[in-house]
């Protein structure tokens, strides 16, 4: 089995058991449970918070390291929204999730470049509607960010210019493999517990 094909399967897992109970209820333990299934299907031991440049002020890490015939780096981000009858909390701020998933994603094609990984994957998971909801045209730039189904990633995003903004560069993600969003779950509506993913190969 291919290394995504391990992450789609173990996130399919996640969604699925999410989706009944409360199963896995941050990114920690998402990140646990993908390097198990990696480590339990390709015999091979994951790093978990793999840091390339420890002397450096500046240090760049990667959820997920594994050492195999080629160097593999992964991201995770999962958000969360509260739903009745469930224990997942409001994580809010879904334009800076939204940001700060494509800095993420920038991260890994920088390693990629400088031959610290040979292959990335980003991974989004959440229950959050407002994620993958079409974005309204405001007063700032922050629907130039959507998240929502079949949206082109391979593109250059400009700055962004909203206030609380956590980056303020334009973002260039022309070199990565994956041309476009695509969500997989089912939206069961509005304030309902839907929780969906999607997979970006740098």
């Amino acid at each position: 089995m291919t290394y995504l094909n391990i992450i789609k399967k173990s996130c399919n897992d996640i969604i699925l058991k999410n989706n009944n109970e409360e199963r896995y209820l941050n990114e920690k333990s998402v990140q646990m449970k993908l390097a198990f299934d990696i480590w339990k299907e390709k015999n091979i031991e994951p790093e978990l918070e793999k840091c390339f440049n420890y002397k450096s002020i500046d240090k760049t890490y990667t959820d997920i390291f594994i050492k195999d015939k080629i160097k593999i780096g992964i991201e995770i981000k999962f958000k969360t929204k509260k739903v009745e009858g469930y224990e997942y909390i409001n994580q809010g701020a879904q334009t800076n999730g939204k940001l700060n998933s494509l800095i993420d994603i920038k991260r890994l094609l920088d390693l990629k470049k400088k031959k610290e990984i040979d292959s990335g994957y980003f991974i989004f998971i959440s229950n959050d509607y407002l994620y993958w909801k079409k974005s309204r045209i405001g007063k700032t730039n922050s629907h130039e960010y959507s998240f929502e189904n079949e949206r082109k990633l391979k593109a250059k995003f400009k700055e962004p210019d909203w206030s609380s903004k956590t980056y303020s560069d334009e973002i260039d993600l022309t070199e990565i493999k994956t041309e476009k969003i695509l969500w997989n779950g089912e939206d069961n509506g509005v304030n309902k517990n839907s929780f969906r993913y999607f997979v970006v190969e740098v």
